[in-house]
């Protein structure tokens, strides 16, 4: 069966040609990737074109959109529409690809045992700030009830048509929703734990606090939530009420020793302790504030969503 690799991408200049080079170097290369740019400002666009030549020599065809402003859900659905290939391979801007992982996501849809493909992905750390927070936040294999991000994602076109795409009103977390309507729809679901692209994960306190904060969101948007997020929202609910009510200080206790159990069961070494405590509060308030901004905010289209 014939595959197709779909990516969006937004002044990714220092990025694509590494991702772009490793699709070409995979074991299987996909038989066209069409590429959906949201306007880059950057030299991005030029560098997508530079490898156009190198795909044709290969047999395959890279096909270039240019939609200025699309937003990622927006360019995955443009770009999924635009495949001509019944397989579907996704993966993000930013990342670097594992020699075989295309072949690795995509067999259990070509040999007929599989719908829908969660592939895996491995944090790069290159700052004291990185690994501390790839140990808080990421995990070394997927777990029982792994859910995948559409970073390392396979399926078959059908399932994307017969669940009406990625849901466009989400401007966050849109990954999330797509794959539980996919299994809610009746998707036979395999995990490819060899399936493994890495990213980076962010650099700064800022950019983590904006990310968890943007995931928790589009999680409130889409009135969806785990047990985690859960306890962690009411925790900060209630010190919050109890100091507005005039209880004790001591009460933000609760949420640094919610955090010192998360390190613990992370396996956080002592030494970092402090610095871990100061990131995984700093996480949890993110998603804390993200889910709740999310819970009373409403999208013009998610009326009916569920």
């Amino acid at each position: 069966m014939k595959i197709s690799l779909i990516l969006t991408c937004f002044n990714e200049a220092e990025s694509i040609e590494g991702l772009i080079s490793d699709v070409l170097s995979q074991s299987r290369i996909p038989d066209e990737m069409v590429v959906v740019d949201a306007g880059s400002r950057d030299e991005t666009v030029q560098i997508l074109k530079s490898f156009e030549s190198a795909f044709s020599e290969r047999g395959a065809l890279l096909s270039l959109h240019v939609v200025p402003g699309a937003g990622i859900a927006h360019g995955r659905n443009l770009a999924i529409g635009l495949a001509k290939y019944e397989v579907i391979a996704v993966t993000d801007a930013g990342c670097r690809l594992n020699r075989d992982w295309l072949a690795e996501i995509t067999v259990p849809i070509t040999r007929g045992y599989a719908d829908f493909v969660g592939g895996f992905f491995l944090p790069v750390a290159k700052t004291y700030f990185q690994s501390i927070l790839a140990a808080l936040t990421t995990a070394k294999r997927p777990g029982r009830n792994f859910m995948p991000s559409s970073r390392s994602v396979a399926f078959r076109k059908a399932i994307w048509e017969r669940v009406g795409g990625y849901p466009e009103w989400l401007p966050w977390g849109e990954d999330t929703r797509f794959n539980t309507n996919c299994l809610e729809a009746g998707a036979r679901y395999v995990v490819a734990a060899d399936a493994i692209v890495h990213w980076e994960v962010r650099r700064t306190w800022r950019q983590a606090f904006t990310q968890f904060r943007r995931y928790a969101f589009g999680d409130g948007l889409a009135r969806r939530i785990t047990p985690s997020l859960a306890l962690t929202t009411l925790a900060h609910g209630a010190v919050v009420v109890a100091l507005i009510a005039g209880q004790p200080a001591y009460l933000i206790l609760i949420p640094i020793l919610g955090a010192a159990w998360v390190m613990r069961k992370k396996g956080i070494k002592l030494r970092d302790l402090p610095y871990a405590t100061g990131l995984a509060v700093t996480i949890q308030l993110a998603r804390s504030f993200g889910y709740l901004a999310g819970l009373v905010s409403r999208a013009p289209k998610a009326q009916g969503q569920g």
